[in-house]
């Protein structure tokens, strides 16, 4: 069922707003240390109800719709509000690096990495992948979005050059050691060379970091990092279930893609 998931995901329109900087920031527990980053177009409490975020959290950020832009210099700035507003919260709440574990699902896998290399934070990566730049021309989730691009005249170049520096394989230097990455092996998202390109800047950069392979797509990859996630900071593993929100099939269809 999952798996047919993932490709009424990659079927689904890709909401005419790709401009947008603005983010929601859902402030959680203030005694906890755990910053979530979500997954594309996917609203806290649809995260929250299925499972993806089992820990209590300081702050859980949903991406704002530039997070993937058909005009380059919007995703880069995108990540950068992301990346910043986080930094200051820990810093204003006075909470450490090392204290620190960032959680990124899929898209949210780009500004948690930068993230957790700037504070020294563990980092628990699921369905990640080594180039922002790279994943926006090449993945087929966002393949309107690259048409819209090259309507505009641009290039993969022009991607290149404004993402320079807000990639997950040039972010690996300064996380935290015992971090982990937890990647799909039947994930349609993902293309085989940007997984490849991961796992060799982590076996380079980072060869304590753990990496946990699952034989799943990219739903059932995000599912199963719970498990992890609960291990990283050592609480109860929740049992795996798949919690469907109880909303009507319009009210999934507006959560899902929610600025088409």
């Amino acid at each position: 069922m999952l798996d047919l998931l993932d490709l009424w995901l990659l079927r689904r329109g890709i909401p005419p707003d790709d401009c947008t900087l603005t983010f929601r920031r859902i402030d959680g527990n203030p005694n906890s240390k755990v910053i979530y980053f979500l997954p594309w177009h996917t609203p806290h409490y649809v995260a929250r109800h299925i499972g993806l975020t089992p820990l209590e959290f300081l702050a859980c950020y949903e991406m704002p719709p530039a997070s993937v832009s058909s005009i380059p210099e919007l995703s880069a700035r995108a990540m950068r509000g992301l990346v910043e507003d986080a930094e200051a919260l820990l810093a204003d709440r006075k909470i450490y690096g090392p204290d620190v574990l960032v959680v990124g699902l899929s898209l949210g896998t780009y500004p948690a990495t930068v993230l957790a290399n700037r504070i020294g934070a563990r980092l628990c990566a699921v369905a990640p992948a080594d180039r922002a730049d790279l994943m926006l021309w090449e993945s087929p989730a966002a393949r309107l979005i690259k048409r819209r691009a090259v309507q505009r005249g641009l290039r993969l170049a022009h991607f290149v050059k404004a993402m320079r520096g807000w990639h997950p394989a040039h972010n690996l230097s300064g996380i935290a050691p015992d971090s982990v990455f937890v990647m799909g092996e039947r994930d349609p998202f993902i293309p085989p060379r940007r997984s490849a390109g991961l796992l060799q800047a982590i076996e380079r950069v980072v060869p304590k970091a753990r990496v946990f392979k699952v034989a799943a797509g990219h739903v059932k990859t995000m599912l199963s990092s719970a498990s992890h996630q609960c291990q990283m900071v050592g609480v109860a593993i929740p049992g795996w279930r798949l919690r469907l929100p109880p909303l009507g099939r319009e009210q999934w269809r507006l959560l899902w893609s929610r600025n088409g």
